[in-house]
């Protein structure tokens, strides 16, 4: 299929320019949210919990996360960048009260509205990042987006363990909150968006239907790839967040590490994540995106399993940092929706394939929780190798259609096509 890239010599600035700004704000969602999973420990004393109501807990986020459906439709209503900083505003000034919460439905409400804004964020973010790369660019710039989940993870796993370390279980909230704010602030002044018209992707749907697209919201229920992403993002998530609330617990009771190296772990983890979203990314570019994320989800998931054998903290930080490299599927994954749907309605088909991406989230610690309460810490973390055969299975009901570009002289990264130059 032969695509017809209209894009101006400056459109690579300015592609350059939305992804840094994205990649900003999205280290800083992640940031916020990154907070709990080590601060759990201090908060099961705190609140006299058990290990389900912690997994519970962890849940409730992703309860409220389910706006990105909202969010999607709002920002193919309305644009990208009136949705992104509002929501990053929003989410600042939530996990800045977070500190105030003397209750556990204190503590489980603020939690809810900060997903609530921190899912607005993601559609609009994926959407607009998607629109403005070429097929054979989308998924390393989507990649590097996405290396602010793993960066903002691991800043608020660092942060929450350094400062409450120090300082208590409040301590860390107003921080990250407060930096959250200024970002969106800084947003909203000097990010500017361009016409969906004008994307490489929109040059693509046009190439690929043969008509100009059109904003129908019940056309993003229709894309096959909607609905794999769907899973693959539940799967993802489940098994992630599962691993980030319970390998601190995990480690600290089964292997008897200290408060401090049961954060880092989980940091370990997120560390190489920040490596394998890059990788995934490069290797979806160049072999497509299906057999990039069977491949390297299969070795994860052995590298996973392995984990589960072993007690030296040494094999345990390599092994986890492994696989999180291996296991870091979700940039490539996300560009199969983009790779199928028009810009018109990329938004809305977006906020459809993640609520299944906050299902898995808000399954993944409250089963992991349970699965801890009944059978043991050790059993919950069989979680992650069961879930990357999973995804690597289902990854190929996908459609891959503009995969042959990968092999046309005409879409390789030195043609102006290709970064819209």
């Amino acid at each position: 299929m032969a695509v017809n890239y209209q894009q101006s010599p400056e459109w690579h600035g300015y592609a350059l320019r939305v992804l840094i700004w994205n990649w900003v704000t999205w280290i800083l969602n992640f940031a916020d949210r990154g907070l709990i999973a080590p601060l759990l420990p201090l908060l099961i004393v705190q609140f006299h919990l058990s290990l389900a109501e912690s997994g519970a807990l962890v849940s409730l986020f992703f309860v409220g996360y389910t706006s990105t459906f909202v969010g999607g439709y709002l920002s193919d209503k309305f644009g990208r960048k009136k949705v992104i900083g509002p929501s990053v505003i929003g989410f600042g000034a939530v996990t800045s009260i977070t500190a105030a919460a003397n209750s556990v439905p204190f503590l489980g409400a603020v939690r809810v509205l900060t997903g609530v804004f921190e899912g607005f964020q993601y559609p609009a973010g994926a959407a607009w990042i998607s629109e403005t790369f070429a097929y054979r660019l989308r998924a390393r710039a989507l990649a590097i987006w996405e290396t602010g989940y793993s960066l903002g993870t691991l800043a608020g796993i660092a942060l929450a363990t350094i400062i409450a370390a120090r300082w208590g279980w409040r301590a860390p909230w107003p921080v990250v909150g407060g930096l959250s704010i200024v970002a969106g602030v800084l947003f909203l002044i000097f990010v500017r968006e361009r016409p969906r018209s004008e994307t490489p992707a929109h040059s693509e749907a046009v190439a690929r239907t043969g008509r100009q697209p059109k904003a129908r919201v019940k056309d993003a229920f229709k894309i096959r790839n909607v609905w794999v992403v769907f899973v693959l993002h539940g799967l993802y998530n489940f098994a992630f967040w599962a691993a980030a609330a319970f390998i601190p617990l995990y480690v600290e009771k089964i292997h008897h590490l200290t408060f401090i190296s049961g954060g880092m772990l989980s940091a370990a983890l997120f560390g190489g994540i920040t490596v394998g979203l890059v990788l995934s990314g490069l290797v979806a570019d160049h072999i497509g995106r299906r057999g990039a994320i069977s491949f390297l989800c299969l070795g994860a998931a052995v590298v996973f399993y392995v984990f589960t054998t072993v007690s030296s903290p040494i094999l345990m930080f390599g092994l986890v940092a492994l696989g999180g490299i291996l296991g870091a599927y979700i940039p490539t994954a996300i560009a199969l929706v983009t790779d199928l749907a028009d810009p018109a309605f990329a938004g809305t088909a977006f906020g459809v394939a993640l609520v299944g991406a906050e299902i898995g989230a808000v399954l993944g610690p409250l089963s992991s929780g349970v699965i801890a309460q009944i059978l043991g810490l050790h059993a919950s973390m069989y979680i992650l190798p069961v879930v990357m055969v999973l995804a690597a299975s289902v990854v190929w009901l996908a459609r891959d259609p503009l995969s042959q570009t990968l092999r046309s002289p005409a879409m390789r990264p030195q043609a102006s096509a290709e970064v819209g130059k």
